[in-house]
Parts: C-alpha cells; sequence; structure tokens
C-alpha cells in the first residue's frame, strides 16, 4: 500500500508537465498566429513559415505549426509577381501539410489549403493549367466540405471561385455571392476563435466580397 503516494506524485508530475509544455505551445504560437491576423499590407511570409517550421520541429507532435507554414508558403506563392517561382513556394507548402495531415489526418483545413495551392500553380500557366487546376481545387474542397460542413473556408474559397470564373465556365457573381454569405454565417458563429491560434483566417475578406458582390449586381440590376 505504500507505493501509492509515490505512484500518485509521478502521476501528477506527469499531468504538471503536460500543461506547462501545452502552455509553453501556446504562448508561443499565438504571438505569430496574432501577427497573421493583424499585419496590414503584405506579410513577409517567407520568415513566419520558418518561424512555425521551427515551432513544428520541436516534438513534431503538432499539426497546426505545419499548417500555418504552409499557409504562409501558400501566401507567398499568391503574392509573388515573379510566377517563376511559384511551383517551388507550392511544393513546400504541399510538404509542410503532408507534415500536417499525418499528424491529424482528413483535416478540413488541410483539405482547403491544398485547393488554395492549386488555384495558386495556374498562375504559372493559366492556359494550360487553368482547367486541371480548377479541377483539383474543387476536388479538394469538396473532400474538406465532406470532413467539415460548417468550415466557413471552404464556402468562402467557392465563393472566390464563383466570382473570378467567367459566366461561360460557370461562373457568377449571383453564385459567388451565395456562398459567400453562407461563409459569412458561418464565421460570425466561430467569433470565439478569432483569438485563438485556431484556423480562423477568411472573415475580413469574406465581408469586404460580400459587400463588393451586393454593390456589383445592385449596379448591373440598375443598368438593365
Amino acid at each position: 500500500m505504500k507505493p501509492k503516494p509515490l505512484i500518485f506524485a509521478l502521476y501528477l508530475s506527469l499531468v504538471l508537465t503536460g500543461v506547462q509544455a501545452q502552455d509553453q505551445y501556446q504562448t508561443t504560437m499565438s504571438p505569430l498566429v496574432n501577427r497573421i491576423d493583424t499585419t496590414k499590407g503584405q506579410l513577409d511570409n517567407l520568415r513566419m513559415a520558418s518561424d512555425f517550421e521551427r515551432i513544428a520541429d520541436t516534438g513534431k507532435t503538432k499539426w497546426l505549426p505545419f499548417y500555418y507554414a504552409a499557409y504562409c508558403m501558400t501566401r507567398e506563392s499568391l503574392d509573388k509577381p515573379d510566377v517563376s517561382k511559384v511551383d517551388l513556394l507550392c511544393d513546400q507548402a504541399t510538404q509542410y501539410l503532408d507534415q500536417a495531415d499525418k499528424l491529424a489526418p482528413n483535416k478540413s483545413e488541410v483539405y482547403c489549403l491544398r485547393g488554395l495551392i492549386a488555384l495558386s500553380r495556374i498562375r504559372v500557366n493559366q492556359t494550360a493549367r487553368g482547367m486541371a487546376g480548377l479541377m483539383e481545387a474543387q476536388e479538394a474542397l469538396e473532400a474538406a466540405q465532406y470532413h467539415d460542413p460548417a468550415n466557413p473556408r471552404v464556402y468562402f474559397m467557392l465563393g472566390q471561385q464563383a466570382y473570378n470564373t467567367p459566366e461561360m465556365f460557370g461562373g457568377s457573381k449571383e453564385k459567388a455571392l451565395r456562398y459567400f454569405e453562407k461563409a459569412l454565417i458561418l464565421f460570425e458563429a466561430q467569433q470565439d476563435r478569432q483569438s485563438t491560434i485556431e484556423v480562423h483566417w477568411g472573415y475580413n475578406t469574406t465581408v469586404r466580397m460580400v459587400s463588393a458582390c451586393r454593390s456589383q449586381l445592385q449596379a448591373s440590376t440598375k443598368s438593365n
């Protein structure tokens, strides 16, 4: 019977160690995620990706640092004027996402970001890659929706596709608005995520796109 206090002490020590490690992880991640949320203008995406990678490599047990490293690389691929660098950046983003997927399989957020990477690759050669890239992005978004129908980024990205696709190929501002409005409802239902390290990007752009679509549709109605 005497060993019980020792066993309890060891158990308590392990619990406290785990809590401290989680607190340190949150403390390290929060300022980086906050920079993504609050920085106006272009982020230093490559430096941010490197910072997230360093966190990810500490133990390699958390999927979010790999995800955010991939997100920053993807943003860089979309912001880069020199499209000759896009494939390399997308390849690096995909490698990070593959690591995130190993740690937390079938995450809706990972599929969403794979869709965004597919769209980014189209920039290299729109004529040669357009149709295949759109199909790949669509498949990724369908998987994202399957794994989490309440993920607002699914509908935000579907809205972006509908907005930027010519009507002859199935796009329209009306369709885009429906997707953006659904995304906005879901974003607003998840406002508690905005101050956490959980994935929550896309809200501000969705608000702007809802306004833009409504204005354009209203102007189109008046002109007719």
